[in-house]
């Protein structure tokens, strides 16, 4: 009896899944819901003292948002792209970081980008002056496009692995290094 009852249990779920996936595949692309997230890889290199960080965007994204703060018409990742979208790209997103070393700002320096099938991935690094201990971050990367944006931080010191999530509500997080 018991496995009866999981059979039409699970087939019934089953079937369920799949009619809730027929509908879903049958709304326009401006009905379905955009997942908003960018993600920072962030690693302290012990060599050079510096954090250096790759931040992945996705490329509409940016797109969307350097159109709607800098007016600009612009196609990111074309065969002739403007020299100055790569200008757009900077401004904007050093405007978007704060990093701080036991409550000592630093200086990020952009380092460039590069397109990834449908991500852009920009380049940072920050000088570390001193000894590496509390680590505050700030990201308010596309909040100013959509209250949904989430960007995650993934820190790496020497053996030491943190993630922050921060959203629009809490755009920054501290991580201790001790």
């Amino acid at each position: 009896m018991y496995k009866i009852n999981v059979f039409f249990i699970s087939t019934g779920f089953v079937l369920w899944t799949l009619m809730n996936f027929s509908q879903t595949r049958a709304l326009t692309q401006s009905q379905v819901h955009k997942f908003y997230v960018s993600t920072a890889n962030i690693e302290f290199n012990p060599s050079t003292n510096n954090l250096e960080i790759i931040q992945r965007i996705f490329t509409d994204d940016i797109e969307n948002v350097l159109r709607a703060r800098y007016g600009a018409q612009i196609k990111l990742g074309a065969v002739n792209e403007a020299e100055e979208n790569a200008e757009l790209i900077k401004r904007y997103v050093l405007n978007q970081w704060t990093i701080k070393n036991n409550n000592q700002d630093l200086v990020l320096n952009y380092l460039g980008h590069q397109y990834d099938i449908d991500q852009v991935k920009i380049f940072i690094e920050a000088p570390i002056n001193g000894s590496l201990a509390e680590l505050f971050f700030e990201n308010k990367t596309l909040f100013d496009l959509t209250s949904d944006q989430q960007n995650i931080l993934h820190v790496k010191v020497g053996d030491e692995r943190k993630s922050l999530l921060l959203f629009s509500e809490n755009p920054n997080g501290v991580l201790n290094f001790n």
